[in-house]
């Protein structure tokens, strides 16, 4: 009997060295940009950190597809794992004096995570077999699972323990370890055959072929304003409120059981016929928890905050990453441009995030930090309407419906 927890021998080294990098990334990932607040003492250091983060990132995205067109996939996947270790190693050398290159750490490590994710996506497409792909995604979905839990919890102790930034130096040399753990089981990975990508530029001629694409494309734009500013507005709000970063670590861990929770109630439930239903959840249940934060400001509104918008996230969010991919499967030139429209959705997406931080550079010369980003969040949260409205008119009808029609 097939075990539902085998693997190819590629397969399994894939999910060591990614598990490996994951854990790594859960045990520090909301700490580096808690440590860029801490040294640079003012929100802007954040803002500045992520703006080079999602700039680098866009650009490196097409750097690795003009560089590595004619190589394996594994190739820039371990790129990027040498370059978050030098990332990691660089912090550790720096310390205090990370306050003075913010901008070039967040470019820095920009670059770092687009070659590791560029390499590692069209991976799990190009060297694991397709019966095994959602094995492969549904062990790796647990391990990132658990660690999204107590990755946080330990990091949080371990920075609230030790006296000044001395808790951070603990967190990253440990990532650096998980890193250098992570390249070393990479060498088990198979190579895998070239990837003979098409034309950087094809990237945007997909969307001129395809009407639908180009429609998709600006609902990813208008779903990156809203991570633009989520992905670092909880982190900011529960600091400025409890100075704590062993709350910041209760707070990331409670929001990743919810969401643990919430995906896995929806991909039990969720079909075509729900999507946009679903959907429409989600985004109630996110805008809700943006206005608790008008209610209250203190360490339990937020928590509150952290644990609906936890819960409300996977209803939105699963649908409306895989409406894409059905509207992607529609070409049937998919599997030559796969990595078009990959780079495509990509650069939408941190086009979104780009100009909801830049907007929250902008709107805290005049308005209150926390003010800004609660609005912000509420808004960007809204706006998620405009992308049911759009997506409802691709998404097929149910089986049964489209029969009773012919």
């Amino acid at each position: 009997m097939d075990s539902p927890f085998r693997l190819s021998r590629g397969a399994l080294w894939l999910l060591l060295t990614f598990s490996g990098a994951q854990t790594a990334n859960a045990i520090a990932n909301v700490f580096v940009n808690l440590f860029m607040l801490v040294v640079a003492h003012n929100l802007s250091g954040l803002i500045t950190f992520n703006i080079g983060y999602f700039v680098s990132l866009t650009i490196t995205f097409y750097t690795a597809a003009k560089i590595f067109h004619d190589k394996p996939p594994l190739l820039p996947y371990r790129v990027g794992l040498l370059f978050t270790m030098l990332f990691y190693a660089a912090l550790l050398v720096l310390s205090h004096s990370a306050q003075h290159l913010i901008f070039a750490l967040g470019f820095t490590y920009g670059i770092a995570q687009g070659f590791y994710w560029f390499g590692f996506n069209l991976m799990t497409f190009d060297t694991i077999d397709p019966q095994l792909r959602m094995r492969f995604f549904g062990l790796s979905g647990a391990v990132n699972s658990v660690m999204g839990i107590l990755a946080p919890l330990f990091s949080g102790f371990i920075i609230s323990t030790i006296q000044g930034i001395g808790g951070y130096l603990v967190v990253f040399a440990a990532a650096l370890i998980l890193y250098t753990l992570a390249f070393v089981l990479s060498q088990g990975v198979p190579e895998g055959p070239p990837m003979h990508l098409q034309p950087i530029m094809d990237s945007w001629r997909v969307m001129v072929e395809h009407r639908n694409w180009a429609a998709i494309i600006k609902t990813i734009v208008v779903r990156g304003t809203r991570e633009g500013i989520t992905n670092l507005a909880g982190l900011f709000l529960i600091f400025l409120a409890t100075h704590s970063a062993a709350i910041v670590g209760i707070y990331t861990a409670l929001n990743a059981l919810a969401r643990m929770t919430a995906s896995l109630l929806v991909t039990r439930h969720v079909h075509y016929g729900r999507q946009i239903a679903f959907m429409t959840v989600g985004v109630i249940g996110m805008s809700g928890a943006g206005l608790l934060l008008i209610l209250g400001r203190s360490w339990p509104w937020l928590l509150a905050y952290g644990i609906l918008f936890g819960l409300s996230l996977p209803f939105y969010m699963i649908p409306s990453e895989n409406i894409p991919l059905t509207i992607m499967d529609q070409d049937p030139l998919i599997t030559e441009r796969r990595v078009s429209y990959t780079l495509s959705r990509e650069v939408a997406l941190n086009i979104g995030r780009l100009f909801t931080i830049f907007l929250l550079a902008v709107s805290i010369r005049w308005f209150s930090q926390a003010g800004t980003i609660i609005a912000l969040i509420i808004l960007t949260s809204l706006s998620q309407f405009w992308n049911i409205s759009v997506m409802a008119t691709m998404v097929p009808l149910p089986s049964p419906v489209i029969s009773s029609k012919k």
